[in-house]
């Protein structure tokens, strides 16, 4: 997912969260979306919710890559990935709410997206991740592998352990240890987060284009 140095992506790391920082909004109004519709609200809530998640995980896994605490920055970007991609089928719908002139799709990925519990404590199911991942890998796929192998850092296994704290010498002999190696971090998690906060920033800017066409069709369904 790109070329360059450890060195080079984290600093590309930190001017797009510089940018994503002075974007944050620290309220929204329905008085400022629609009069007649609420889904444009719903919209613009979640696109600010989701810019100050984007904020939150990535400066935390900007600081621990720094830090070379590779393992829990590789979690956080694994979270920042998800966000991305939930942003995309929110970009997806949208538009094809503009083409079919029917909104009953995007309003109950927003309702899922803004108040949609796994545990089944709230009255709204969640809209998967893993399936918002997959359709991201459709058009990239680069981005679903990158993220699947996130996943194995994050789960207690080969890689989440063995690999991320030990080396083993021989049979009997295992050094403990954490992963030092930039490069590789480089590779597993900093270009991938580099490239999410790429497309975080270009799927960002096109649901913007798309809202006031968008709340023209809300207001008329």
């Amino acid at each position: 997912m790109g070329i360059g140095s450890p060195e080079e992506s984290l600093a590309r790391i930190k001017d797009l969260l510089s940018l994503f920082d002075k974007r944050i909004t620290p309220t929204v109004d329905k008085e400022n979306t629609s009069p007649i519709s609420k889904v444009p609200y719903k919209l613009r809530c979640l696109k600010a919710l989701y810019q100050i998640r984007i904020c939150d995980l990535g400066q935390a896994s900007h600081l621990l890559y720094t830090k070379k605490a590779y393992l829990p920055a590789f979690v956080l970007t694994r979270a920042v990935m998800e966000t991305v991609a939930m942003l995309y089928v929110c970009f997806s719908k949208v538009s094809a709410a503009i083409k079919k002139n029917d909104v009953d799709d995007i309003d109950d990925f927003l309702m899922k997206a803004l108040l949609g519990t796994r545990d089944g404590t709230g009255s709204v199911k969640h809209y998967n991740a893993l399936t918002a991942v997959q359709h991201v890998g459709k058009r990239n796929t680069a981005f679903e592998e990158s993220y699947l192998g996130l996943c194995e850092f994050a789960h207690p296994n080969w890689e989440g352990v063995s690999l991320a704290y030990g080396e083993q010498i021989d049979e009997g002999h295992m050094v403990i240890k954490t992963i030092r190696d930039a490069s590789f971090a480089d590779t597993i998690g900093m270009k991938p987060l580099m490239a999410s906060l790429m497309l975080f920033d270009e799927i960002y800017h096109g649901i913007e284009e798309l809202i006031p066409e968008f709340t023209e069709i809300c207001e008329l369904c």
